[in-house]
């Protein structure tokens, strides 16, 4: 859905935005009371937090939580950023909401959930606002949200068929050995060269006992699809940026290229359409295409930068 919205929304937002924003500890504030209205309005989204689901919202062990304190500024700050980029920023503002919504993805958020915190931000600025808070106002807020919150879980939903695909393949028995071998043997087919990596010669067959049987080969196969288990699962940008930087600084050492990540990709969409004949669609190939791509280009970057 598009983020480019009228003037006169725009301005109608960020003005009683910053009326907010002048209330001493805005974030504390408007953070507590917006997770307070969406405990009560949908329960179910206090077990994100580490709470049971009966646990009566505004009791003092929920307000003193580190994990609720914490979370409940972000979410004013990730608000205050994203009013900030409406306009001419959309299109930042766009790759900033769809990585946030892969985080989500990753957190166990639901998609059914974001209409009750729609709901909760309209009772908070109400509850801060007070009738500076207008009927009008109040239309402008939810056009934003709506249009907000539709980026989030678009990119959440893509994010979550990908790790739900993922974790389809992991329910196969020796998973790792079989879909890795599967892996580097469609990789070799598609570009002979990256047989050498493994001291192979460039006319040994794919499916030769030799390659089959070679622990170096079923070592590293089998290795690859761990590490791809754990990108997969790293929440934190910042900790897979790291995690992608070292690795391609490993992989730079060994002498893969740049150009064979690429064929890697092909590989790897070809494994999976193998490994989950019934799942796999044109939807699916392009969320997965979007993933590897977002995770490749990290460890090129690692390459080119070692090399330099």
């Amino acid at each position: 859905m598009s983020l480019e919205m009228e003037c006169t929304t725009l301005f109608s937002v960020i003005d009683s935005w910053e009326s907010l924003r002048r209330v001493p500890n805005h974030n504390e504030v408007a953070g507590t009371i917006l997770f307070m209205h969406l405990f009560e309005l949908c329960p179910a989204t206090k077990v994100l937090f580490g709470f049971p689901m009966d646990m009566d919202p505004r009791c003092e062990e929920v307000k003193n939580s580190p994990r609720f304190q914490t979370h409940a500024k972000y979410m004013i700050n990730m608000l205050d950023r994203a009013l900030n980029m409406l306009g001419p920023d959309a299109e930042l503002l766009g790759e900033i909401l769809s990585d946030l919504g892969k985080k989500h993805a990753r957190l166990g958020v639901q998609e059914r959930f974001f209409p009750f915190m729609g709901d909760a931000l309209i009772l908070t600025l109400r509850e801060v606002l007070g009738t500076e808070f207008t009927p009008d106002i109040e239309s402008h807020w939810k056009e934003v949200y709506h249009a907000l919150s539709t980026n989030i879980v678009k990119s959440m939903n893509s994010e979550k068929s990908v790790l739900d695909s993922w974790a389809s393949l992991k329910e196969t028995e020796d998973y790792e050995e079989r879909s890795g071998s599967l892996l580097f043997r469609k990789l070799f087919a598609l570009c002979p060269e990256t047989k050498t990596l493994f001291g192979f010669p460039l006319d040994l067959d794919t499916e030769s006992e030799v390659l089959l049987k070679s622990r170096r080969f079923r070592m590293h196969s089998k290795y690859f699809i761990e590490m791809l288990d754990k990108a997969l699962g790293m929440v934190e940008a910042k900790q897979m940026e790291q995690n992608l930087k070292e690795l391609g600084q490993l992989h730079a050492a060994y002498g893969v290229k740049p150009e064979f990540f690429a064929v890697m990709g092909e590989a790897l969409f070809d494994t999976l359409e193998s490994m989950l004949p019934d799942q796999w669609n044109k939807e699916l190939h392009a969320q997965w295409q979007d993933v590897y791509a977002r995770l490749s280009s990290q460890m090129i970057a690692a390459i080119r930068q070692a090399k330099k």
